[in-house]
């Protein structure tokens, strides 16, 4: 019995400093992992955000890209009658026998490039379109005659009957939400493409006719002959959906090529420029 009283005096616990101290430097512990865990998720998706914004604006310039490059475009004369142009065939390769090919039995539909290859407003808006026509294909052994071309919504109502829309048309345009969105020709509304666009300008290349001056207008009013467009600049600022740190005085230069600040935002500006390759053939 006096062995044991002498064993429970011997025993000690933890004392109050004791447990303060191991309280700290366990808070301590907890706030150095939640920083590095605070900071490991901004980064994170800091990164998530500037891929997201690389992806959308990629995917716009892709959309845009397609149409813009087809604006124009005709119907090819896959077998030309020389003779239609020059009797005896002398300067035949000079004449315009894939472009603009005539159509003496008044198949194709009506295209006028100069009026319907682009067309743009103020807001900014730009409207590309091409003639729309059936070829003749086979996707399972049966021969059919079916229109390829889509427009911005990869619509085309008339793919069986191009006669029914003559022209496939996308205009592009950001509306109040924030969103880049196009109107196509197939009759389904106005859809968005992409959304956090903070700013979109657009630039037009303009070279009248006869001379050798080229300079970027960005007033369509300033525009009197459409066709003398050769190319089309289009600049996508895009913003993060999350603020972000660390950005506090920074800068960027935005579509304007200004100083702008990031308001604690992530922004991204994104340029691309397409030529209209059957602009200028006609004046």
């Amino acid at each position: 019995m006096a062995y044991l009283n002498s064993s429970v005096r011997r025993q000690k616990g933890v004392t109050l400093i004791e447990l303060m101290v191991g309280i700290a430097l366990g808070l301590m512990v907890v706030a150095v992992a939640t920083v590095a865990l605070m900071s490991s998720r901004s980064v994170s998706g800091t990164i998530s955000d500037a891929s997201t914004m690389q992806q959308q604006a990629s995917y716009a310039f892709s959309v845009i890209g397609r149409q813009v490059r087809q604006a124009g475009s005709v119907e090819l004369n896959l077998n030309p009658n020389l003779s239609f142009y020059s009797g005896d065939g002398t300067f035949a390769a000079l004449q315009p026998v894939a472009f603009d090919a005539p159509d003496p039995e008044g198949l194709r539909p009506p295209f006028d490039r100069r009026v319907s290859t682009l067309s743009g407003t103020t807001g900014p808006a730009f409207t590309v379109g091409y003639q729309n026509y059936a070829e003749k294909i086979k996707p399972e052994g049966s021969l059919v005659t079916e229109s390829q071309l889509r427009d911005c919504l990869g619509q085309n109502p008339g793919k069986s009957s191009p006669a029914t829309t003559p022209v496939i048309s996308s205009r592009f345009s950001l509306n109040d939400n924030g969103e880049l969105v196009c109107t196509g020709s197939g009759g389904g509304g106005t859809q968005a493409i992409i959304d956090g666009v903070t700013d979109w300008q657009v630039r037009y290349a303009v070279q009248p006719h006869g001379t050798t001056t080229m300079q970027y207008l960005t007033n369509p009013d300033d525009i009197t002959n459409w066709n003398s467009v050769y190319a089309v600049e289009v600049c996508l600022e895009l913003t993060s959906k999350e603020a972000i740190g660390g950005l506090s005085g920074a800068t960027y230069k935005n579509c304007n090529s200004e100083d702008a600040s990031y308001d604690n935002r992530l922004k991204m500006v994104f340029r691309s420029t397409y030529q209209l390759r059957s602009q200028g053939l006609a004046g």
